[in-house]
């Protein structure tokens, strides 16, 4: 069986994918971000709470504005950290909410993990005045890998369990849905979090299957680039 290289996604990154298998282990999304100054010190961590009712070390809980990004917003106080160069690191593409948020922020650079097929090109929405385009963050996105794969199963996993998938989302990632619906029948990763595995087991245990889903994340990172 083949490992992932954690060294690939820097100290922030993981530590955002840690968040969102927490947040799969506690049944919400699983997302999580990471705030970071220029210096590398952490700011603010957050993670996805919607289906809970305990805010736990975030803010906001149990309500459709529980996104990790908007949890670490959430902790920085107004207009706090202004000049501290502040780089947000996500493990899923900013939907139309928490960009507004950080867009409202004093993040500077958002780094993404894994594009989301439902918000391909909401970026462009800076285009739309002026005003939107002041202190407009640089958004970058990662490279496609199994990583990538691993964060898109996290949601796409809640989405078989619990609530349904979005229309588009199967469609566009249809081996990843696949695997979710193969390891909610198979109740892997429910033994995986019975059992207490951390972000390592889990990503060891899914490796060789993260690989064979790579093609059709790339593909949806193709669709509409940011800033374009």
């Amino acid at each position: 069986m083949s490992e992932l290289d954690a060294s690939t996604l820097g100290d922030p990154m993981r530590r955002a994918l840690e968040l969102a298998w927490e947040s799969i282990c506690a049944g919400s999304f699983g997302i999580g971000a990471v705030a970071v100054d220029r210096t590398g010190t952490t700011v603010a961590t957050g993670r996805n709470r919607i289906f809970e009712s305990d805010p736990g070390d975030d803010v906001i809980c149990n309500s459709s504005l529980a996104h990790a990004e908007t949890n670490v917003l959430a902790k920085m106080p107004f207009r706090a950290h202004a000049d501290a160069g502040i780089v947000l690191h996500t493990s899923l593409q900013p939907c139309l909410q928490c960009l507004g948020a950080v867009r409202l922020s004093v993040v500077e650079r958002v780094e993404v993990l894994a594009p989301d097929p439902l918000w391909r090109g909401i970026e462009r929405i800076v285009d739309h005045s002026e005003w939107l385009g002041e202190n407009w963050p640089t958004i970058v996105e990662l490279p496609v890998d199994e990583w990538s794969v691993f964060s898109l199963l996290l949601p796409t996993y809640t989405g078989v369990a619990k609530v349904g998938l979005k229309e588009g989302w199967a469609e566009h990632l249809p081996r990843t849905t696949a695997l979710a619906e193969q390891l909610f029948a198979g109740r892997e990763l429910d033994d995986a979090i019975a059992g207490g595995a951390d972000l390592d087991q889990v990503t060891d245990l899914l490796a060789d299957r993260l690989s064979q889903c790579v093609a059709e994340v790339e593909a949806i990172a193709t669709i509409a680039p940011p800033g374009t």
